[in-house]
């Protein structure tokens, strides 16, 4: 269920209005495709250079998606850290919809649904999530390299938070990677004398660390997801603060 961003995307997606109604706050959209060759209810048949044009395309679409998401769109919610609310400005109050009265925000809206797909409505009752997909420096989390991330201690939670890894690329889980999470409820989990917990990230697990590791992919960067379940109210006003990411090579 992850789309692949590279030239052929413009083949599905004359593929897809083929087959979806067509409703009136499509219509400008619809007209941006025509311009490139993708029109309903005709043959897509591009040559060799417009093929050429959506190969370029795709992942540069991608890309500013991937941009747009975690950098521009979603608040950071600490001062001067990395650690990013789950979900854009405009994405709750629009029922993710960003449809405003005069205007439709194309470009978050594709943004937010690279990353997710909801229809929560009261989000953060029961469920609260941060994210992280940089150093402190804004180079993007790479699979090939160590990391290690300090959970502080007394996370305000009444039920349990977790710390799962995603690809950065596709806003799944990593392919063929287990574990993919760390949460407070597991026992193996190794604590500090302070009660926090360091979490280390990287393609092997450093020695005598394996019960608090989460493995990477060498070839694909990735990001974090903090998971708050029961988040007391420390937690929604930022009083209570998630450390960066630290880079260990």
């Amino acid at each position: 269920m992850t789309p692949v961003m590279d030239g052929d995307i413009y083949g599905h997606i004359h593929e897809m209005i083929g087959e979806e109604v067509v409703l009136d706050r499509d219509l400008a959209m619809m007209g941006a495709l025509a311009r490139i060759g993708v029109k309903r209810n005709e043959p897509f048949e591009p040559d060799a250079k417009m093929q050429e044009i959506y190969d370029a395309a795709g992942p540069e679409a991608l890309e500013y998606m991937i941009d747009q998401y975690h950098r521009v769109l979603n608040p950071f919610v600490f001062e001067g850290k990395r650690w990013s609310a789950l979900v854009p400005n405009g994405s709750r109050e629009t029922e993710w919809s960003y449809e405003y009265p005069s205007y439709y925000d194309y470009v978050a809206r594709g943004a937010l649904y690279y990353a997710i797909i909801t229809s929560v409505k009261n989000y953060g009752t029961a469920t609260y999530y941060f994210d992280l997909a940089e150093t402190p420096d804004g180079e993007w989390l790479d699979g090939g390299r160590n990391y290690k991330l300090n959970v502080p201690a007394n996370v305000p939670v009444r039920d349990f938070w977790s710390i799962t890894t995603y690809d950065l690329v596709t806003a799944s889980y990593l392919r063929d990677i287990n574990p993919s999470t760390i949460d407070s409820t597991m026992p193996d989990v190794v604590k500090n004398e302070d009660g926090s917990v360091d979490i280390y990230f990287g393609p092997t697990a450093p020695e005598g660390k394996e019960s608090n590791w989460l493995p990477t992919d060498p070839e694909r960067r990735f990001f974090l997801l903090a998971r708050f379940y029961g988040p007391e109210p420390s937690l929604l006003d930022s009083s209570f603060e998630l450390n960066d990411m630290e880079r260990m090579d």
